[in-house]
């Protein structure tokens, strides 16, 4: 059921087997796969069915490191995530892959790299994800999903850089998704309005309630036998660095980890690219539809597309950090790109990448994402201004170092020189040179922005990096509680009914969009907790 505890009286003590706190991917898979077990759930949101100013306030915070942007335009840290019913799965994007084997590897020359867990043991979770996120099944073959789409992936690849395939879910928003089925649970309460403030604790080994407060002052605390922290990258490590009821560092703190090594995904718009090919033969880029044929969301339709990234083997062979490559081939009549206000013209570009011909079969612009080094001074922290329930707002030091941007440039180097090796075409890179022209073109269910280039502005030392808004790392999983905060469980290391789910729990960050793997992370968190409890 949903109810609103702005109808709670002030002082109200609620229990439950369970309590989540928060109701976004991972928030709302676990309480989906706890419905029916037998088990009471309460699940503690934020916000109410739809953004509210106020509520989204309390996600504002400062950023003191690095700066927050995407393509010529900076960002707010409350324009990073949302807090209402579906949480940031409201402005997903819906790219869904699994993460690589060797991101659960020890990587030579990478500082806390490694999971332990390792690969195999999280692939039935990705199968079960599937359901949730609403795409075929775990199957991610180059050859299977040319066969579903009836596509070719790029003719790219040798030893360093390989395609692959996204699955597309659009639009996926959890909140809007799956509340009937919330509401009409007679074992999940979802509590709307319900802003935590407070872990509370006798000796900082176990939560003995959850305190919660609405923006208009009522005051409630809830009961449980097991407790999940499931706000997000950020908010995880805020609520625990605001508990300090035993421990003024905050709780499960005593080792310093929790809020540290905060990562990103660097997203970098890195030029362009002629191809020798027509559009026909790049459809694979833009991708097509499918239709699930089974399961809960049978007959729902979805996208797929094929992108470019670098080889496990090249990874560990060059101890270097992940890049993948999307090739948008954007807004094309018949095969030649059109000539919008603002882009580059063709002549331009032919002429920049020393193409044979005046106009080339087809223009692609080259867009980014890569993983970034672990940083333990890169950190989730408290800063002296409070928010409206009293709580300290973020203050966010995101870091990323100049080896992670000559590993960036590798990358992409890596990946341009494959294209022309493969005869595909040739890439011009123009990092700091790549402007958005704002106009966003409906393709394939995914919007696209046409680009310009100013090749003079390009610049190595100190091209922008974007954000993918993913936040993760910041309560790592760990073997050893002095290099994280959680145990492979997902169980805080020095609270013992208290587990975290979400992305603050990778233990690194890999290339991969992070939501497809909360989501398994979260359905795997739910088996464990009915083994415990049941």
């Amino acid at each position: 059921m949903l109810t609103d505890a702005r109808s709670l009286p002030s002082g109200t003590r609620r229990s439950a087997d369970v309590c989540v706190i928060g109701a976004g991917a991972a928030g709302i898979t676990l309480a989906m796969e706890l419905m029916g077990s037998g088990l009471s759930v309460i699940v503690l949101e934020s916000g109410g069915t739809d953004v509210e100013p106020d509520t989204q306030d309390l996600a504002a915070g400062d950023s003191v490191g690095r700066t927050l942007e995407t393509l010529d335009n900076p960002v707010r840290l409350d324009q990073t995530r949302l807090r209402y019913l579906g949480g940031t799965t409201n402005h997903w994007a819906g790219f869904c892959r699994p993460l690589s084997p060797i991101d659960f590897e020890v990587r030579e020359g990478l500082r806390r790299s490694g999971w332990p867990i390792s690969h195999d043991d999280l692939l039935p979770y990705w199968d079960r994800a599937t359901e949730w996120v609403r795409i075929t099944d775990g199957d991610f073959g180059l050859d299977t999903w040319e066969q579903r789409l009836g596509l070719a992936a790029p003719a790219i690849g040798n030893a360093r850089v390989e395609p692959f395939v996204f699955q597309l879910t659009y639009p996926t928003l959890f909140g809007l998704l799956y509340r009937s089925d919330l509401e009409a649970s007679v074992d999940v309460e979802v509590m709307l309005h319900a802003n935590v403030v407070n872990l509370a604790t006798d000796d900082g080994r176990a939560v003995t309630a959850v305190q919660a407060r609405t923006l208009e002052g009522i005051s409630f605390d809830v009961t449980a036998t097991a407790f999940v922290l499931a706000t997000g990258g950020i908010e995880n490590a805020r609520i625990l660095l605001s508990s300090t009821d035993a421990d003024d560092s905050g709780l499960g703190n005593a080792t310093d980890q929790v809020g540290r090594h905060f990562a990103e995904h660097l997203q970098v718009y890195a030029g362009f690219g002629v191809a020798e090919s027509g559009a026909e033969a790049l459809a694979g880029l833009a991708g097509d539809e499918v239709t699930i044929p089974s399961g809960r969301h049978a007959g729902n339709r979805h996208g797929a597309k094929f992108a470019l990234g670098l080889t496990d083997d090249h990874l560990r062979d060059e101890a270097t950090t992940g890049v993948e490559m999307q090739l948008l081939v954007g807004n094309l009549d018949a095969g030649r790109p059109a000539e919008e206000a603002g882009r580059a013209g063709t002549s331009e570009i032919s002429a920049l990448l020393g193409h044979r011909a005046e106009s080339p079969e087809s223009v692609v612009s080259l867009q980014a994402l890569a993983e970034q080094e672990l940083d333990p001074e890169s950190r989730v922290g408290l800063g002296r201004a409070t928010d409206a329930t009293g709580m300290r707002r973020v203050e966010l030091d995101w870091r990323y170092s100049a080896d992670d941007r000559a590993r960036v440039l590798g990358g992409l180097r890596t990946i341009a020189e494959a294209a022309g090796e493969a005869g595909w075409g040739r890439m011009q890179l123009i990092p700091g040179g790549v402007h958005a022209d704002a106009i966003d073109n409906l393709v394939q269910g995914e919007y696209i922005t046409l680009y310009s280039a100013t090749p003079s502005e390009i610049d190595l030392d100190n091209f922008p990096i974007g954000v993918g808004f993913h936040h993760m790392c910041t309560t790592r999983m760990t073997d050893d509680r002095n290099e994280g905060v959680v145990d492979p469980d997902c169980r805080m290391h020095d609270v013992d009914n208290l587990w975290v789910a979400g992305s603050s729990v990778f233990s690194t960050p890999g290339v991969a969009t992070p939501t497809y793997t909360i989501v398994a992370l979260a359905v795997r968190l739910a088996d464990h907790l009915k083994s415990v409890l049941l």
